[in-house]
């Protein structure tokens, strides 16, 4: 964790230095980038020119979107293996979690909420990068969308916890009459996306966990280390 202002950053994997890990996934994008684009080339060349099959035309999109399809599982997966860099900034608690609310609220959609909790906390602040922050938990909120019904109801509780002898912020969402046949990773891409805001909101020095597992909590739960008032 930086101080004010300061700077975190992924490490590479193997001792690899960032710059040349950096520089290696660069060059690997652009290649990836040079044959997507033969590939839609050909996709398009075969809808322009089909055969006499008249199936020809429907293999032609399904060979594009499974272009796409594949296009943004790279994307997400090379973005796994890039350093994430975070430029941090001290905000106030109270900002920090209106944040997450406005964003969880937005992403529900009119699914009824309940708010427990919240408190005065003084002063207190989180060392936080707003923009790959919001990022992760956006990617949060979307898989718990997934298992949002019609039925659902979702209880928020904001707490004072402690985690890894650290004190700090809680946001536990909890979902009640889930669309159970909705799993939380219906694709490859939707787990490495997990897995990337997971690491964003460590890189905070906080957690981002998955409750999908526990029966008492099915939705999610966000924690970050507080920092004390300043003197």
């Amino acid at each position: 964790m930086a101080g004010d202002g300061g700077e975190v950053s992924g490490a590479a994997p193997l001792g690899i230095p960032v710059y040349v890990q950096d520089k290696v996934l660069s060059e690997i994008r652009h290649e990836l980038g040079n044959f997507f684009h033969k590939l839609y080339y050909w996709a398009e060349y075969l809808r322009d020119h089909p055969g006499p099959d008249a199936s020809d035309a429907t293999a032609a999109d399904m060979l594009e979107r499974t272009i796409k399809n594949l296009e943004a599982f790279l994307k997400v997966s090379l973005g796994y293996f890039h350093p994430t860099p975070l430029s941090l900034v001290r905000m106030p608690v109270t900002d920090v979690v209106a944040g997450l609310m406005h964003q969880l609220r937005s992403g529900l959609n009119g699914t009824p909420v309940a708010v427990e909790g919240g408190g005065d906390w003084d002063g207190a602040g989180v060392m936080v990068d707003p923009g790959h922050l919001s990022h992760a938990f956006a990617v949060a909120v979307r898989h718990l969308t997934t298992r949002i019904g019609p039925e659902s109801s979702v209880r928020i509780a904001i707490e004072r916890r402690r985690r890894r002898d650290c004190a700090g912020v809680e946001l536990g969402v909890e979902l009640h009459r889930p669309n159970e046949g909705s799993p939380l990773f219906q694709t490859s891409e939707a787990g490495v996306e997990w897995a990337l805001a997971e690491r964003v909101v460590a890189l905070h020095g906080g957690e981002l966990v998955d409750g999908t597992g526990q029966d008492e909590k099915k939705g999610l739960t966000v924690f970050l280390p507080v920092a004390p008032p300043r003197s």
